[in-house]
């Protein structure tokens, strides 16, 4: 049995997430444009620490839960 699990989007222009809080991070113009990352005293960073610049980030969003025990209700 599958599981789903939405994800909400948010938009850089309207939120900003915790600094140091890991989130997708959405750059439309990579050819990979969803990439694990964080937002750090102003600038968006990549797990393998890639500073974006500004409004090269257009959407973040909170990390799924994944398949825990209580999502099998």
């Amino acid at each position: 049995m599958g599981i789903i699990e939405g994800i909400e989007w948010q938009d850089v222009n309207e939120s900003l997430p915790d600094d140091e809080m890991t989130v997708l991070l959405y750059h439309p113009t990579l050819n990979e444009p969803v990439w694990l990352g964080y937002y750090f005293q102003k600038f968006f960073y990549d797990v393998q620490g890639g500073q974006h610049p500004n409004g090269a980030v257009t959407h973040w969003a909170e990390m799924p839960f994944g398949p825990e025990e209580h999502l099998f209700l």
